[in-house]
């Protein structure tokens, strides 16, 4: 059974289970989610669970609060549905112990929105697109280049992460005070963490204090609990891995992107070079497979 696209809001005498028979379905925060996860990473899967976006549910309405809703509604209805959300749901909830759990299993234990809810580990599901092998393939085939050592583009995700570190640490603080966050395009002029740290201190912090009177400091405290995803020694491979938990996947693209001059926006076809390289995470493998699996339980 294919991926069914465009559908209208269902109403009560349509609900999922006498449309698909029964089969699970997965629900996810946007059309670019679905693309990836049905249309590219599980596409072979779709004879036993479907995936959707929550906005051909909701009226229109995406995002975390969407999957939410079309799950609670569908299970009310006694339909077998599942959702998958952001990490960064867990900040729009003001869950702060698990925006900060460095501890996977603890987080992954944790269910914040229930058991029929997967929290995703990394910030976004953009950040599982920052997989090292498939962003430098597409690299050199858009550049026409030759292919870096894996090494060589790993130390490079890192810098780039550990510049974003500040970035994620002050949206945080933004979230605290119910102030605008900064966009993940404003960190791409930046050529170091050094640079958008006195940009942060000296431009956005400003804005802030009049309702944080301890913008400063609060500032740095958020820095910290970021820098706490890092493992610093290990090889940089594992510490983007860490990081990705934290640091914002879109930001960390467009930085990609504008460092070598790449205009196309790369996720859909990273998302095929991840399927292509057999490199789909493990933890994503594992919850659609449970949920397959459920099925027949």
């Amino acid at each position: 059974m294919g991926v069914v696209k465009s559908q209208p809001v269902l109403g009560a005498p349509e609900r999922l289970s006498s449309r698909y028979g029964g089969v699970p379905v997965i629900f996810v925060e946007s059309d670019e989610d679905n693309y990836v996860f049905g249309e590219c990473w599980f596409k072979e899967q779709l004879s036993r669970v479907e995936f959707r976006s929550a906005a051909s549910h909701c009226g229109g309405f995406a995002g975390c609060n969407a999957v939410l809703r079309a799950v609670g509604e569908e299970r009310s209805a006694g339909n077998p549905a599942w959702g998958i959300v952001d990490r960064d749901a867990v900040m729009s909830q003001d869950r702060w112990d698990l925006v900060h759990e460095t501890d996977d299993d603890l987080f992954e234990k944790a269910k914040p929105f229930g058991p029929e809810i997967k929290t995703l580990r990394r910030w976004e599901m953009e950040s599982y697109l920052a997989d090292v092998g498939a962003m430098e393939k597409c690299r050199a085939e858009i550049k026409m280049d030759q292919a870096r050592p894996v090494p060589v583009v790993q130390d490079e995700l890192l810098d780039h992460c550990q510049i974003l570190v500040p970035h994620a640490a002050f949206n945080a603080l933004c979230h605290t005070y119910k102030m605008d966050a900064v966009g993940d395009g404003w960190v791409t002029r930046f050529p170091s963490r050094a640079a958008i740290n006195t940009a942060i201190n000296s431009q956005q912090l400003p804005r802030i204090s009049p309702v944080a009177l301890n913008a400063t400091v609060e500032y740095a405290q958020q820095v910290a609990k970021v820098d706490a995803f890092d493992v610093p020694g290990a090889p940089s491979g594992l510490r983007v891995d860490g990081l990705l938990r934290r640091v914002h996947g879109k930001a960390l693209l467009m930085r990609f992107s504008n460092v070598h001059g790449i205009n196309a926006d790369m996720k859909g076809l990273l998302a095929n070079r991840i399927k292509e390289m057999a490199r789909i995470p493990l933890e994503l493998v594992s919850f659609v497979e449970s949920v397959a699996a459920s099925n027949n339980a």
